[in-house]
């Protein structure tokens, strides 16, 4: 697994849902591994605030690296 890798997430932990990541998602990782944990970033959309201000609702989630598995094909 290295930067920039697709990755989806195969175990289920509270830490991950409580930060908005489900089993299944998929995400791109984003640095290199530091102490056992990358940094994987799930696409959101973006959108208009009322006050005009562009705004995302991607989410980064520090994630173990035996938690994921590199995959190929998105979807």
């Amino acid at each position: 697994m290295k930067e920039l890798d697709w990755v989806r997430l195969i175990k289920d932990r509270a830490r991950y849902r409580e930060q908005g990541m489900n089993l299944g998602d998929i995400g791109i990782v984003m640095g290199g591994e530091r102490n056992g944990y990358v940094l994987v970033v799930i696409e959101g959309e973006i959108y208009q605030d009322e006050n005009g201000v562009y705004c995302t609702t991607e989410k980064d989630v520090a994630v173990r690296v035996e938690d994921l598995e590199v995959v190929t094909d998105k979807k």
